[in-house]
């Protein structure tokens, strides 16, 4: 994204977590606006996801807003919320939110296909979309963001992240490749390993649906080095006794009460 070439190919990232609800704030942000931070917070404090609510503001966020106060105003980046709005002051029950969860306004790909539509096509835009890879596989369950819109003829290039598999083991040279490379998968070597190889250990459970060719499901593959010096970030624990606690604790309770319990043991003191 720092790269000065960014701006002059993608206009728009979207990513996975965040309300949609709170676009607008967003897009004040990254203008270069000043912004309260506790408004900032609501964003990934009020997420679909309460499993993974943070008080942080995430790193491509910042690095968003700092590119955009060195390039022409044409040349600006737009970050782009792809989660369901979801109002939780709304939600009192656990049967209020699976009426939600259960409604067509809760589908995270049909959600994100249309903000893609919406805010990307309709522009005449380009986009770079971050999402857990399931959202873009075309050997699917049921659907994903990938078949949504490719049923529609719209182009996509999907790349997988690796970061649980040793792909030299799979392909010697890979050794030797620079860091990071990208490389295309159809009619390859790599392109044929199945998909479950790349889940590393977890790949003996995922779905029969998913298990295919790298190439069938995916259009290149990110090389990121051996997995030893591939560092994940973590997002920082809460404190239990930080305001917004009480909350998250009910709204994961209406979800997985148990959950809930593992979360307010493990938050710090």
């Amino acid at each position: 994204i720092r790269d000065p070439r960014f701006p002059t190919i993608v206009n728009d990232i979207l990513v996975e977590s965040g309300n949609a609800r709170y676009q607008e704030v967003l897009d004040r942000y990254v203008r270069g606006e000043e912004v309260p931070r506790d408004a900032l917070q609501r964003i990934w404090l009020d997420t679909t996801q309460q499993h993974v609510a943070s008080l942080e503001v995430p790193e491509i966020v910042t690095a968003v807003r700092t590119v955009n106060a060195s390039v022409a105003p044409e040349r600006r980046l737009r970050i782009l919320l792809g989660e369901p709005p979801i109002e939780w002051e709304r939600m009192k029950t656990a049967e209020e939110l699976r009426a939600w969860n259960d409604s067509p306004a809760a589908d995270r790909d049909l959600f994100a296909a249309g903000v893609i539509r919406k805010e990307v096509l309709a522009r005449n835009r380009r986009v770079l979309a971050l999402y857990g890879a399931g959202h873009f596989f075309r050997k699917v369950i049921s659907s994903s963001l990938v078949t949504i819109l490719e049923a529609d003829k719209i182009m996509m290039f999907t790349v997988w992240t690796n970061a649980a598999a040793e792909m030299a083991a799979m392909q010697p040279d890979v050794a030797k490749w620079p860091v990071p490379s990208l490389a295309l998968l159809k009619g390859t070597t790599l392109g044929r390993v199945n998909l479950t190889e790349y889940f590393g250990p977890g790949g003996k459970d995922i779905p029969e649906q998913w298990r295919a060719p790298l190439e069938e499901q995916f259009d290149a593959v990110l090389y990121l080095g051996p997995l030893a010096t591939i560092s994940l970030g973590r997002p920082q624990p809460w404190r239990c006794a930080e305001p917004a606690m009480a909350e998250r604790l009910r709204r994961v309770r209406l979800q997985r009460p148990a959950l809930a319990d593992r979360i307010e043991q493990e938050c710090v003191r």
